[in-house]
């Protein structure tokens, strides 16, 4: 199944209590704030409440955090009028102390990356002491905890390494850049061949976000030093392709500074919908990254020990790619997959359940339950609930309390790996 025009264009548009007074959020579904701040007088770093967070850079001080996942954010403008913060659309509003510094305290926002943009005067910025990730472009963003999910904490385990390893395309005439993951031991035993997961980004992202932004490396080592996982290598690339002479896929429209009416402050237009991106990435994958990295790492090179998965985007190639190439792929999963629409009648391959169950041992989906993967969830559990009607071993994970976001793909990896190349 090939994605339609509309169907990519779908698909690529995915990419308060406890505040001080004048600070409270404006979004009345702002997650329930943690214990009260401490605003009067303001608290300090050194007050025992508040400490730097991974996620504030070695020369920031700012933002502060406490454990319980309240932050503070400051921002030297002395000139300017007003000062707010939109963490994904919540916005919340800095005040300005005696000094010309302004300050903003926000309750706890739920687990995992959380992007946030300072806005001055109207005019966006980068927040100054925060690390930046690829999200529809570079972004800011804080690491919000979650009680009771460790499973990508840097962990006193044995790690691996995530190598930056390049490739001239033919299909496409330029370099292409990937990176792969190798296991914990992968250098230190020669003789030892792995099995290998490719794992696409979304619309929205670029080939380092798996172990940027998604901690896929951690998950990994955590779950191999576990004994939940098979020790696997994992190749992660750029999910956009096109040819040579055709416009590049995944590019936005001319920017429209205006935020339009009824969006979030910080909106941005999704990018142009490319009808040949899943194509060319899909004769690039097949003929030439595939032959690459079986010659150039200690691969398992035959289809029972190679699968595919990706998120949004990534999720719909793995979809698409993945049933038109039994033959190259034997498990494949979709988190939040880009596979729109209640479906009619299954996928030819998915017509002989005997045979497609015995090539495809592990046949995932995921999803959050909330905001922008609800229709997800409807439209994947469809899929799943017409296979397993038919007789394929189809799964279904729920993620519970999350929407089209980094936690959901966490989750659904640490839920997906465990399964694969066990038989």
């Amino acid at each position: 199944m090939m994605p339609s025009r509309n169907t990519l264009g779908m698909l690529l548009a995915l990419a308060c209590l406890g505040a001080p007074a004048g600070v409270r959020a404006q979004n009345p579904s702002s997650p329930a704030a943690m214990p009260g701040l401490r605003v009067d007088p303001l608290p300090t770093p050194n007050s025992g409440e508040w400490s730097r967070p991974a996620s504030t850079h070695r020369q920031a001080l700012f933002p502060q955090a406490t454990k319980d996942g309240r932050y503070w954010f400051q921002f030297i403008a002395p000139n300017a009028q007003v000062v707010q913060l939109d963490i994904e659309g919540k916005s919340y509003q800095y005040k300005k102390d005696a000094t010309g510094v302004w300050n903003v305290f926000v309750p706890y926002q739920g687990p995992g990356v959380k992007y946030v943009t300072v806005y001055v005067d109207g005019v966006p910025q980068p927040e100054p002491g925060t690390h930046m990730y690829y999200s529809n472009g570079w972004k800011s963003a804080i690491e919000s905890p979650a009680p009771d999910e460790d499973y990508y904490a840097i962990k006193d385990v044995p790690h691996g390494d995530v190598r930056e390893h390049w490739m001239k395309s033919q299909v496409t005439g330029t370099w292409r850049r990937m990176f792969v993951y190798t296991p914990p031991g992968y250098d230190q035993s020669p003789g030892t061949r792995y099995p290998v997961l490719y794992l696409q980004h979304g619309a929205g992202e670029m080939e380092q976000e798996w172990t940027h932004s998604g901690l896929a490396n951690y998950i990994l080592d955590n779950l191999i030093a576990e004994g939940k996982a098979v020790p696997m290598i994992i190749v992660m690339n750029n999910g956009f392709a096109t040819r040579p002479g055709e416009p590049p896929a995944g590019l936005r429209p001319p920017v429209n500074l205006a935020t339009p009416a009824g969006q979030p402050l910080g909106y941005q237009p999704p990018p142009r919908p490319d009808p040949n991106a899943v194509s060319a990435f899909e004769e690039m994958l097949v003929k030439e990254v595939i032959p690459d990295i079986d010659r150039n790492f200690r691969t398992i090179p035959d289809r029972q020990h190679r699968a595919m998965a990706g998120l949004s985007m990534g999720g719909g190639q793995t979809w698409t790619i993945g049933l038109r190439h039994l033959d190259t792929f034997s498990h494949l999963g979709m988190f939040s997959g880009a596979v729109f629409g209640e479906l009619k009648e299954l996928p030819e391959p998915l017509k002989d359940a005997a045979t497609f169950n015995r090539l495809v041992p592990v046949f995932f989906f995921s999803s959050g339950d909330t905001g922008n993967d609800t229709q997800i969830h409807a439209w994947l559990t469809h899929i799943v609930d017409m296979s397993k009607a038919a007789g394929v071993n189809a799964i279904f994970f729920n993620s519970p309390g999350t929407k089209h976001e980094w936690q959901t793909w966490r989750r659904s990896l640490h839920e997906y790996a465990p399964l694969l190349f066990r038989k």
